[in-house]
């Protein structure tokens, strides 16, 4: 009798058990929808009351809440909106170089990543460098392991290489030449370079291997390529050195397809900043957002403003 007794507590102990694991699991892995004002997500209990996350670069910053500066014109604000649309983060600006008229228009104000773009960071600290007889011509940079990009074979591990040779390599798109040249100024010195050309809020990585390389603003991007049009930190011999190498890179950024004139730009797929000098009319325009989808249509639509 007191062993049937005993086997029934067990077996009903047993079912409880199955039953409270078979709870659990169903708990864990309902999802609870939240809603608020801005956005909304799904997450999974089993994280939720753990960890809290700020929204990805990718995310719009302020729902449908576009930001133009004081003193923008109005026109141009209103136009550059309307290209954006509201259904992606970014900033946009716009400076006419002929006069003071320019136009900031953004839905997110934070510094965010890019790649490629970052090229006119590096460009501007080199010929700075350079300018002030840190960095000569003669200058010659061994390629070290931690520089070498996998399927790069123009440059050889241990081989030394001029500067000039190094600097073109990048423009077309030597990611292994970028991390050398990166190495050898040191991305503490970009960064003072750049933040005295007006980029304060751009912060350069140590890589060009990273994703993203460097973070930085509309604004930065195009603080930095008026000052070197203007000659204001670099001379007019080093700065017209950085604006030619933009000017000769492989491929040209969507922003400016199709655009006529001289052009001088940088770019990469969520990023793009370039100078144009068309008709007698020469401008700077840049963009962040979180995809190139509007590039093209937005480059075409501030040439209008010009013409």
């Amino acid at each position: 009798m007191k062993n049937k007794i005993l086997v029934g507590s067990l077996v009903a102990t047993l079912i409880s058990f199955l039953l409270y694991l078979n709870n659990l699991n169903h708990v864990e892995n309902t999802s609870v929808r939240i809603v608020n004002s801005r956005q909304s997500k799904v997450v999974k209990n089993k994280k939720a009351a753990k960890k809290s996350r700020e929204p990805s670069v990718d995310e719009v910053e302020y729902a449908a809440d576009v930001k133009v500066e004081s003193g923008s014109d109005k026109d141009w604000a209103r136009q550059i909106e309307q290209v954006m649309g509201k259904d992606k983060s970014y900033q946009v600006s716009v400076q006419d170089l002929n006069s003071r008229k320019f136009a900031r228009v953004n839905n997110t104000i934070k510094a965010h990543g890019i790649t490629v773009s970052s090229r006119l960071y590096l460009l501007a600290a080199i010929y700075y460098q350079e300018q002030h007889g840190k960095l000569t011509s003669h200058t010659a940079i061994k390629i070290k392991k931690a520089d070498r990009v996998k399927g790069e074979q123009m440059l050889k591990l241990g081989y030394a290489y001029g500067i000039a040779y190094l600097k073109q390599a990048m423009m077309h798109g030597n990611k292994t030449a970028a991390n050398a040249l990166l190495r050898k100024v040191g991305s503490r010195n970009v960064n003072q370079i750049v933040a005295k050309m007006g980029a304060t809020k751009t912060d350069v990585g140590k890589k060009f291997t990273a994703n993203p390389i460097s973070t930085t603003t509309a604004t930065d991007l195009t603080s930095v390529m008026v000052n070197l049009y203007q000659n204001k930190t670099l001379s007019r011999q080093y700065a017209n050195l950085a604006l030619t190498a933009l000017n000769l890179a492989q491929s040209k950024p969507k922003l400016v397809r199709g655009l006529h004139g001289q052009i001088y730009a940088a770019s990469d797929s969520k990023s793009a900043v370039a100078i144009v000098q068309d008709g007698g009319h020469a401008y700077c325009m840049s963009v962040w957002s979180s995809n190139d989808v509007a590039f093209a249509r937005l480059g075409r639509t501030i040439n209008h403003f010009f013409k």
